[in-house]
């Protein structure tokens, strides 16, 4: 009796992950636009699955910020604004700063190569545009730092709010530029690491990777005010 309950919970996992997976795919494509409802029932009759795992899966994209849940059973894709892209960068800028400066003395040669590695992938994508991949990428990058730092909490927080960046829209006009911008900071993130200057990265990741300041131009360009960036791509 034990063992048919794990089974099938395990295929209940597997398929709230795929909806999980779909969900996500389809809100960065702008196919769930920032505002618009999910509607948890009609949602499970469409895939023509039960409504567990739909609501497995809604309830994961809420606790990533993809989602917010309202009170009839129903959720809306959340309204990313321009204001909350600058709450975002101010607060992985302090998180990150920190968590660099605290483990500059732990970069190895295998860690810089990976470095080097994830950046030139960046490349790749911000040439052809690719927000979600040069997110993927950039998540791995910034994991070489976080993965040395002892605090889950920290590493978790800064993991889930610096996603929120690559899983909306955002207006193509000056995506590129902005990509290949980042690119060229992750190259002088990469010369603070190797020299271990413990000051140097944590001052670099503040002021500038993470400056919204520096980087008004771009977000203003990608996130409208209202946050209805999905319907101008």
């Amino acid at each position: 009796m034990k063992y048919s309950k794990l089974r099938g919970g395990v295929a209940a996992e597997s398929l709230a992950d795929q909806v999980y997976t779909l969900l996500q795919r389809m809100i960065a494509r702008g196919e769930f636009k920032p505002g618009e409802r999910i509607l948890e029932k009609k949602l499970a009759q469409a895939l023509r699955i039960s409504r567990t795992p739909v609501r497995e899966a809604l309830l994961r994209l809420e606790a990533d910020g993809l989602v917010v849940c309202n009170s009839r059973r129903s959720y809306n894709v959340r309204v990313l604004t321009v204001a909350d892209v600058k709450e975002i960068y101010d607060t992985v800028g302090m998180l990150e700063g920190a968590v660099v400066s605290a483990v500059a003395s732990r970069i190895t040669p295998e860690d810089l190569r990976l470095l080097r590695e994830y950046n030139a992938e960046m490349e790749h994508a911000a040439a052809s545009g690719n927000l979600q991949a040069f997110g993927q990428w950039n998540r791995k990058f910034h994991g070489v730092f976080l993965s040395k730092f002892e605090n889950r909490t920290v590493r978790e927080i800064c993991d889930s709010v610096r996603r929120r960046l690559y899983a909306f829209p955002v207006r193509r006009s000056s995506l590129a530029e902005w990509l290949k911008k980042s690119v060229r900071e992750h190259r002088e993130i990469i010369r603070l690491a190797a020299a271990k200057d413990a000051e140097g990265l944590g001052t670099y990741f503040r002021d500038v990777h993470w400056s919204f300041e520096k980087n008004r131009r771009y977000i203003e360009d990608a996130f409208d005010r209202n946050g209805e960036a999905a319907i101008h791509f």
